[in-house]
Formats: C-alpha cells, structure tokens, sequence
C-alpha cells in the first residue's frame, strides 16, 4: 500500500488515548509470535507525525498516585497530574518535587523543583537517566522521546492483548538509559499499547504498558500503567511501578506557553 493511502487510512482514526508519560498487562498478556515481517505497516516517519499529532492533550487535572511495588514492600507517593496541550506537570504533595514535561517535535524539555513558589531547574544529562523517588520511572521516560527518535525502523505486523499492531524499534540520538526501544502501535486507536526498552546486549530491561483506561466527558485518560524493570534475558520483572488515576476533572490552570 501506498504511503498516500497509509495516510489516509490512519489520519480519521479518532485516538481515544492521552499519552502521559511517557508514556505502562501482566504474564501471557505481553506474549506474541513476534512481528510479522512480511505485513507491510505505515512508513516510520509518517507514524512519527501522526503520532506527534495525537499527543495534543486535554486540559485535565487527575488525581492518583504513583505506587511501586517490588514484591516485598509497597510505596504510593500521592499525585496531582496536570495536562494540557503537550504540557504535563506532575506533582507529589507528600514529597517536595514537582516535574514539568513539554514535548517538542525534536524531543522533551524536563524541569523540576521542590514546591509551586521555586523556579524550575531543566534536568539535563546524566540527570535525566536517574530514577525519580526510588521508582521504575526515570526522568526521560516521561518525555516519550522515543517516538522522535530519527533511526526508526518498521519491523510487521503483530497483535497484542488480541489489538492488530504496528511494530518499530528505534535506537537513542543521544545519553539514554537504553540502546534500543520497540515499541507497537494499534492499528485501530493510534495509540502506543506496549514498549520494550533494550541494554546494549539485546536484552529487554524496562518494559512499559496499558492496563485500563477510563473516561472523562467526551475523553479518555489512562486509568493505570505498569513500569517494570526486567531482568534482563529472562521475562520477569525485578520491580513494577504503576500510574494509578482515581478521577479526573476539566481544567488545570497551565498555560501553553511560559
């Protein structure tokens, strides 16, 4: 198929997903034959840009909190979320850290401070590969900038969690926690259902997905993700950490541009 009819085929699929962080199922859930080579899927760049274009987020403020769990002991830092238009700002309100998230087409901006009344600091560097409060989350995770990557390649066809998927992988212009990410795209809604994140030897150490969504008015938000740390060449996780939203309400006072 033409790259004319891939566009339109995919730009009326409405999305019905409000990415979050970056961009987070659970035992055979995760489990596929694999991308189906021969299956022709849209051309990288084209999903980059539609992608892109369905990352435009509604003006929400969500409340939840972000829990990690490593099998032993069980931590929920509570959270306010606040979104709108490719802005996000997370804050901990028993913990003096607040994040802002902008995405751009080349990549994203990460700020941080410890309360409303400091000035954000941009968290640069070796800074964005650490973990945020002991958490699966490190700070360039919740930027996604692995769907603007530029050495992307398509792999085929899959399915995951029964969805029809578009598979890529794509590898780091620059310092990143990871050699690689692939990650699948549905085929139906737009909209990324899992990712996979590789160490320099092939070996799957961070895996992010989907566990529910609900809706807000005429939208839908994610209602949980899953960060897991993976050990690596096996398919366990060492550690998960989860995104949970209990309720979302319109309007979160941010403003397009600072």
């Amino acid at each position: 198929m033409k790259r004319a009819s891939y566009y339109n085929d995919v730009s009326g699929i409405k999305s019905v997903f409000i990415i979050c962080t970056w961009i987070f199922a659970i035992g055979s859930l995760w489990l596929s034959a694999g991308p189906d080579a021969s299956k022709e899927i849209p051309d990288p760049q084209l999903m980059q840009r539609v992608v892109w274009e369905n990352m435009r987020l509604r003006d929400f403020t969500l409340r939840g909190n972000l829990r990690v769990d490593d099998g032993e002991t069980r931590v929920l830092h509570p959270i306010l979320l606040k979104t709108k238009g490719r802005k996000m700002v997370y804050e901990f309100l028993e913990q003096p850290l607040q994040i802002r998230v902008q995405l751009t087409p080349s990549g994203s901006i990460i700020d941080r401070r410890g309360a409303s009344d400091e000035k954000w600091e941009m968290v640069s560097g070796k800074e964005r590969l650490k973990a945020i409060l002991n958490t699966d989350v490190a700070y360039e995770d919740l930027g996604v900038d692995f769907l603007r990557w530029g050495k992307v390649k398509p792999l085929g066809m899959d399915s995951i969690k029964t969805l029809k998927a578009w598979a890529y992988e794509a590898e780091p212009p620059a310092l990143s926690n990871y050699a690689k990410a692939r990650y699948w795209i549905s085929a139906d809604y737009l909209s990324i259902l899992r990712v996979d994140a590789y160490n320099a030897a092939g070996k799957v150490i961070k895996r992010v997905g989907v566990n529910g969504v609900m809706r807000v008015g005429d939208s839908y938000v994610i209602k949980e993700m899953m960060i897991s740390s993976m050990i690596p060449g096996r398919d366990l996780s060492s550690s998960r950490s989860y995104i949970q939203i209990k309720d979302a309400e319109p309007g979160s006072g941010l403003k397009l541009v600072d």
